[in-house]
């Protein structure tokens, strides 16, 4: 038996449980081998699944595959269909779905509908329709956030050219959380690192002042948002997705032989503009998330469309507020639009990291579509599909490791 949602259906299959009618009496009965009318019916009834009888291994299989590139295909819409890159990654993304289900015993896959709902109550909007732009919003946030000595001091030591390993571990030094958490993910299986580190001066001498420096950036930015209404999207679910980006993004960068810390932190950051949305404009954002889920379309280009911007120019205008440096500014802000950054190729892998982020979550239940990217922007990675595929496959563990680290 294994439990089939309604629009998956096909004539055909036999029912392996009654189904009841409005007023509780049998609709179709156990056995009953659908046909069309029934289909319909059923789907005027509002039944969401019902119970079908298994048809064999291999044939339960076949239709396990059917139906799960019918769920996973609409996630890639926005995608180049003609792109080799997006083309490898849909496979991957299907057997990565089926693959899950085989193996957690649960063939049933959420339904268009589901996608769609959401449930919410009414929230009260910070700012008017049409009067909240990324500078009020920023501006507003910048009288709320409360920022850690940590933060500015390491702000001071990516501005300073002349800063040392010395330097850096004196401030870090400051928060025994970051340190923890610093050690931890540099000595995750993510970075590889040849034996254990086992300080901030070890750290640097290995990645270097920017790079450590950039990374304690990142960590100590995550806990400054945590008012999200949770109705509307989950923090440790926007956080998963940041930081599978930021892996993403380092792996592809150093594939392509670039400076990986600065790229992890724009990864992780890559979002936080809609931190923003979701905090102050919590009513509106609410329209967006619909928007996109209801049509299948982008969250940015929801956002567009309902807002009149989207969260990467906002999470530009709060970096830059922050006095983030300025490479980091420009990635996070120019993350879907890599075209208009004077370092396309940059911006373009945390593009690229996003799409494989959305991808890669999928199978676990992810609703919104992937935003897709311009070919010339991947040409411009100069990077073998292999090896995004190859960590693809591989990033499930890191993104467990990494994941307990920082959050």
């Amino acid at each position: 038996m294994k439990k089939v949602c309604t629009e998956h259906l096909q004539p055909g299959m036999k029912l392996a449980k009654d189904v009841a009618g409005a007023d509780q009496s049998v609709f179709l009965t156990k056995g009953t081998e659908l046909t069309p009318d029934d289909i319909e019916g059923l789907m005027d009834l509002g039944v969401s699944f019902i119970n079908i009888a298994s048809e064999g291994k291999e044939q339960d299989l076949a239709d396990l595959a059917r139906r799960c590139e019918e769920y996973v295909r609409p996630f890639f819409y926005y995608v180049d269909p003609g792109s080799s890159i997006f083309n490898d990654l849909y496979r991957e993304t299907l057997e990565s779905t089926m693959s899950r289900l085989v193996k957690e015993g649960v063939w049933n896959l959420p339904c268009e509908q589901e996608l769609k709902a959401m449930s919410h109550q009414a929230k009260r909007d910070l700012f008017f329709h049409g009067e909240g732009g990324p500078e009020d919003i920023v501006s507003h946030e910048m009288e709320l956030i409360s920022f850690p000595d940590t933060y500015f001091k390491l702000q001071e030591i990516l501005k300073a050219p002349d800063s040392t390993a010395s330097h850096v571990a004196d401030v870090v030094r400051l928060d025994l959380n970051l340190v923890a958490k610093l050690l931890r993910l540099v000595n995750s299986p993510a970075y590889g690192m040849p034996g254990k580190i086992e300080s901030i001066e070890r750290a640097v001498a290995i990645i270097g002042v920017e790079g450590v420096s950039n990374l304690a950036l990142g960590i100590t930015a995550m806990p400054m948002f945590k008012d999200i209404p949770p109705d509307l999207m989950d923090v440790t679910t926007f956080w998963r997705h940041s930081i599978s980006c930021a892996i993403f993004a380092k792996d592809i960068a150093s594939a392509a032989g670039l400076e990986a810390e600065s790229f992890f932190t724009a990864g992780l950051l890559h979002d936080v503009g809609r931190l923003l949305l979701l905090k102050n404009l919590p009513d509106a954002y609410l329209q967006v998330l619909l928007y996109a889920r209801g049509s299948f379309i982008p969250l940015m280009e929801a956002e567009q469309a309902i807002l009149g911007y989207n969260h990467s120019e906002l999470g530009k205008v709060l970096l830059n507020s922050w006095g983030c440096p300025g490479k980091l500014v420009n990635l996070v802000g120019t993350h879907h639009s890599p075209e208009y950054h004077n370092q396309g190729r940059d911006a373009a892998i945390i593009q690229l990291g996003d799409n494989l982020a959305h991808a890669f979550a999928i199978s676990g239940g992810w609703k919104y579509v992937l935003p897709g990217m311009q070919e010339e922007a991947w040409e411009s990675i100069d990077v073998k599909p292999s090896v995004v595929i190859s960590s693809f496959k591989n990033h499930g563990q890191a993104l467990e490791d990494i994941s307990q680290t920082l959050m």
